[in-house]
């Protein structure tokens, strides 16, 4: 687990595999290991260089320097490409991960040749400010919630209701979100005030960097059709939308996220 003193932080990350360098930027209170289950090993089966960090906001960096925005993450992305040597390469943003995506191509369009953003918006709609206001809150209030309240809320929040209706694949969920770690401390509470960053429409169609943009069409917390938005954006953007995935659809449907990233990657412009 190599890390390095960068943009103020110590900034923590992993780097396998060998070919061209692709970046992946995990979304709100998750950490890079959540990427290898999955996208790693396809990434690196393919013949890239997969390279994933921490964002800040996370130990040991949850009450950072600098704070905790949206440029500030960014920043760090662009300084473990310059740190490791890897521009331009392929940046990859999940979530909270795509918005930190987006600012990174805008302030420096050269350090990417390509980039997907994966469950990503221009702009907050009414239900998932609602949402974003309600976790605020909840963590403001220092409620300690059941597990078995917080397996199913979040089985409801981040999973497709295919996965839901499947006897199996339901149990196992729930089992992951009951014994999973809560989301608390100052640094996740900072990442969940990032995702009410306000419209910015109007600055994405600066960015100039092919681009994918993948829609999970069942997610509610942010929809595929934010995720379309967020296309038409960017001028030289193309939207996929997957069925039967939740806003974890890169977990819940591994094959079919991985084998879209490899085919807009393999299509890269010269």
């Amino acid at each position: 687990m190599p890390s390095v003193p960068l943009n103020g932080i110590e900034l923590t990350y992993d780097d396998q595999g060998s070919g061209e360098p692709v970046v992946l930027v995990m979304g709100s209170g998750a950490s890079r290991r959540s990427w290898h289950l999955h996208q790693v090993p396809a990434l690196t089966a393919a013949g890239y260089r997969v390279v994933t960090l921490d964002n800040r906001g996370l130990p040991p960096n949850e009450s950072p320097p600098g704070g905790i925005t949206l440029d500030a993450m960014a920043q760090d992305v662009l300084a473990l490409v310059d740190h490791l040597a890897l521009a331009p390469c392929r940046l990859v943003g999940f979530s909270l991960g795509a918005a930190v995506v987006a600012e990174a191509l805008l302030a420096r369009p050269t350090a990417a040749r390509q980039a997907v953003l994966m469950a990503g918006r221009a702009r907050p709609d009414a239900f998932s400010t609602a949402v974003s206001l309600a976790e605020r809150e909840l963590a403001d209030s220092k409620a300690e919630l059941p597990p078995g309240h917080l397996a199913v809320h979040s089985a409801l929040r981040y999973l497709s209701p295919a996965t839901l209706r499947d006897e199996q694949a339901v149990r196992d969920w729930l089992d992951i979100f009951h014994f999973a770690p809560p989301l608390t401390g100052p640094g996740i509470r900072a990442q969940l005030a990032l995702d009410d960053s306000g419209d910015r429409r109007a600055a994405y169609r600066a960015i100039t960097t092919p681009a994918l943009c993948l829609g999970f069409a069942d997610d509610v917390a942010i929809p595929a059709a934010a995720t379309r938005e967020l296309a038409d954006c960017l001028p030289r953007a193309r939207y996929t939308e997957l069925p039967d995935c939740g806003h974890y659809g890169y977990l819940e449907r591994p094959a079919e996220v991985n084998a879209a990233l490899l085919d807009f990657f393999a299509g890269c412009e010269a």
